[in-house]
Formats: structure tokens, sequence, C-alpha cells
């Protein structure tokens, strides 16, 4: 990245021979994040994040009915024009398998059409799971390079060539960036495996240590690195501030949605990573039934 930003610092957009030259190299980092995930060089479209590329494979379909499952980013929801098609024109999941990929194959196969075409937001599951075009048997793709330890600002919409779906002008590549994402998505695909089972080994830890202590608590495991809590009768975001102030830092909901409140029901998240440790997740759980009980405890109070 420090290359870009000091030296070779050209626009790859221009015709002189130093934005060529950066341009070649765009497309060197272009072809080596599609060789992971078995795409055509041309399907990896770069953009400002996970968001921008949620919002751009659902507006750049064609006008229909678009289905959003559950658990899905509110990005994504937003983006939803509403319409009164009865055609389905695209499926949006973040499934880290390929069961709903090959039933929307089929349906298109029967129905000898195009459509639906099916999106997965990747987002979240890079790190630890094979996010390839045919490994999850979809069309479209969104990665985040923040989510797989890249830089921010910077993320890509992954199109199969045989999908069609329209675009805006996207502006000059962030070059820098783009050169710590595809750094970062070749360390993740490296390392996923063996990360992967060290993340489950840590967040099933924590669950079996919260249970024991909280038997009240809900826990739900999304994937290897984040584990969902939830506590009836306490509010989300009171329970996020107080474990802030006892140094455990967590989440509810998705954070780039946090100007919004919380509904009751929402889970509190704790997300696992790279530095994680036993120590620290021994901590954690400490951390949180103690905090959780005293918040209980006060509520009792109150009323």
């Amino acid at each position: 990245m420090e290359k870009y930003n000091s030296r070779e610092f050209y626009n790859p957009n221009a015709i002189y021979e130093e934005g060529l030259r950066v341009k070649k190299d765009v497309e060197k980092y272009r072809a080596q994040i599609a060789k992971g995930l078995g795409a055509a060089k041309e399907s990896v479209i770069f953009t400002s994040g996970g968001t921008a590329s949620n919002v751009l494979a659902v507006r750049g379909v064609k006008p229909g009915k678009i289905i959003v499952e559950p658990g899905s980013h509110p990005s994504v929801f937003e983006a939803v024009i509403e319409n009164n098609s009865k055609e389905t024109t695209l499926v949006s999941s973040v499934t880290t398998d390929n069961k709903l990929g090959r039933q929307i194959r089929g349906k298109r196969k029967k129905n000898n059409s195009q459509y639906p075409l099916l999106h997965i937001d990747a987002s979240q599951t890079a790190l630890y799971f094979n996010v390839g075009l045919e490994a999850l048997a979809c069309d479209i793709l969104t990665l985040d390079s923040a989510k797989i330890y890249g830089p921010k600002g910077c993320g890509a919409l992954v199109v199969r060539r045989s999908a069609l779906i329209t675009l805006p002008p996207l502006g000059t590549p962030a070059v820098p960036l783009i050169a710590g994402f595809a750094k970062a998505f070749e360390i993740a695909t490296r390392d996923r495996e063996r990360e992967s089972k060290r993340l489950e080994s840590l967040s099933t830890r924590f669950a079996k240590n919260v249970e024991s202590s909280l038997p009240q608590a809900q826990i739900e495991k999304i994937s290897p690195n984040i584990i969902n809590v939830s506590i009836s009768g306490i509010l989300p975001e009171l329970l996020v501030l107080a474990l802030d102030r006892e140094g455990l830092l967590v989440s509810a909901g998705p954070a780039c949605n946090s100007n919004k409140p919380e509904p009751p029901e929402t889970p509190i998240r704790i997300s696992l990573g790279r530095g994680t440790t036993e120590k620290e997740i021994k901590e954690a759980a400490e951390i949180f039934c103690h905090v959780a009980r005293n918040v209980i405890k006060s509520n009792y109070a109150a009323v």
C-alpha cells in the first residue's frame, strides 16, 4: 500500500506511461482476487466496501421482485425498491453453502430463464469459508476488505459473466486500498481452514462458560468467529455500554447501522478474531456474566 501512497500515486485511468503502469498493477490485483474465487478477472469490480457492493447488486439487476433472506445486512433490505412485478429477478442471502444456489439454478433451468439471480453477501464469511462463485453456486458476490483484515474503504462486487446487471460509473480506483485488499484476501484464503477450526474451538468455550454461569442467556453461534447472546428484559444498547465500561467491546446489530436504535430482542454480538486468545475468551465470559447479572439486578431494583 505504501508504494502507491508515496511513489506510484498516479491515476490508473490516465493514458500517460506512469498511469498505465499503475493500471497494470490494478489488473494484477484484480486477477489475483479472481483466481481465489474461481472467477474471470473481468468479474471483479472494486467498490468502496461491502455496503456499496450490496447496493450495486440489488439496484443493478433487472427490475422485478427481490427476495432478501433473513440475516442479511441492512444495506440489502434498504436498497430494495418496491414494485408490483411477479417475476423474481434476485434472491439475496448470506448462506455459506451451495444448496440455495443449486436450487435456484434448477429453477432457472426448469423455467428456461436466466432469473432469478443469486447474490451472496460474503463479507462476514470470506475469512472462514470458501466463497468462490462455484462453491456457493451464486451469480453475484459481495466482499469487504475490512472484514478480512484489509484496509477500510474497499470491497468488491464479483459478477458471473453470464449475469446481466447494470452498474453506474465507479470513478478512479483507490489503488493503495486495492493492493491491501488483494494481499489480505491472499492471506485469508491461505489461513482460513486453520483459523476457522481455532475460532470454532474458542467460541464453543465461550458459549459453554456463559451457559454454565448465566442459564437465562440464549446463545447462538453464527459462524466460527461470531456469537449472538440474548438476555430477556435487557435493552441491547444498555448491556453494550455496561460491558464497554468493563473493557469488553461488543455490538448490538451491525456497527454501520448503530445510529439507529435496535429492537429490544436484538442479540449482543461477540466477535472473535486473529488475535483472540484462550485467556481472553475466559476473561470475556467472566466479564459478560458479571455485568449481565448486575444489569439484571438493577432492572429488578428499578421495578
